[in-house]
């Protein structure tokens, strides 16, 4: 999966989840002896399973940027190693 498909993802999920919160509040608020529009149990259900999916997600994007981080960090060292020793041998 390519970060941008991620991070679409990840707002998607961000968006139900959302959606979700406001349907359990709205499923709660139900006055004595009626029935809440949905039940309540199955929205909590899915709203940790969205909320488990996101944490994955979340921990994937992190990894990937900290990977992209660490090579930039490999380049630039080696970049630096280059140029060190071209001054010196330039010095010499």
């Amino acid at each position: 999966m390519k970060i941008a498909e991620a991070l679409v993802l990840r707002a998607d999920i961000v968006k139900r989840i959302q959606q979700l919160r406001e349907r359990l509040r709205l499923s709660a608020l139900v006055q004595d002896g009626e029935e809440p529009p949905e039940n309540p149990q199955e929205l909590l259900t899915e709203l940790k399973r969205l909320l488990d999916q996101l944490t994955l997600l979340i921990q994937r994007i992190n990894r990937t940027h900290l990977q992209s981080a660490l090579c930039h960090v490999t380049t630039m060292r080696r970049l630096f190693s280059l140029w060190r020793g071209w001054v010196r041998g330039a010095c010499a």
